[in-house]
């Protein structure tokens, strides 16, 4: 995938293409039903358009490895401190797969648009999971490819991924080797994105699975 130069350069159209599925990620958080204030772990937080959406007095941090993305995120940080809606928000220069957070220490986890960006999606679930407190949620929101792949997808994959995305991660390939439960699924888009809520299974005993089309 590409690098944080390539990323740096494509912060100032960022928020612009991302209005395209604004209404999709609005629906999602109404969803996740937030409230109180979290921990929340964004990895790859981008400029930051979920942390409108995290409960005020949240303790947020985002990493992303594009300064220029950070910066924009820093920016509407203070536009919602304005607004009083604080949020104690650090932000951190690096990979995402790599927090830096301690074990079991976070209660909600936002994998949104990263998974088919990174090119170590594996280890970045397997980071989500290590730092997710018990009860904790994971939230998934990204294309996903289908079962049967056809050609003309693989070709335009091979165009995605100069621009730093994959349209070839299947999400259920990617979950197999994990005992997450999926508390609910939701696919846009006739199936080409996707939403999952997941936990850990110790903690989930009662709750019956919900998968919705």
């Amino acid at each position: 995938m590409v690098g944080a130069a390539r990323w740096d350069s494509y912060a100032k159209f960022y928020n612009l293409v991302l209005k395209t599925v604004a209404a999709q990620r609005q629906q999602l958080f109404q969803r996740l039903v937030l409230s109180e204030p979290l921990k929340v772990y964004i990895a790859g937080c981008g400029s930051g358009l979920d942390l409108p959406y995290l409960p005020a007095q949240s303790a947020v941090l985002g990493v992303d490895f594009s300064a220029k993305m950070l910066k924009q995120s820093a920016q509407l940080q203070q536009q919602l401190q304005a607004q009083g809606h604080p949020l104690a928000l650090t932000l951190q220069q690096g990979r995402a797969e790599c927090s830096g957070l301690a074990d079991s220490s976070v209660d909600l986890v936002l994998l949104h648009l990263i998974l088919a960006v990174t090119d170590q999606p594996q280890a970045l679930l397997q980071e989500a999971i290590r730092v997710l407190k018990p009860g904790g949620v994971i939230s998934i929101w990204d294309k996903f490819a289908p079962q049967q792949i056809s050609r003309l997808r693989r070709i335009a994959d091979y165009l995605s991924r100069r621009l730093g995305t994959t349209l070839l991660l299947q999400i259920d390939d990617l979950l197999q080797p994990h005992s997450l439960v999926i508390m609910q699924r939701h696919r846009m888009l006739c199936g080409q994105m996707q939403h999952l809520m997941m936990t850990d299974p110790t903690t989930h005993l009662t709750t019956h699975n919900k998968e919705r089309g």
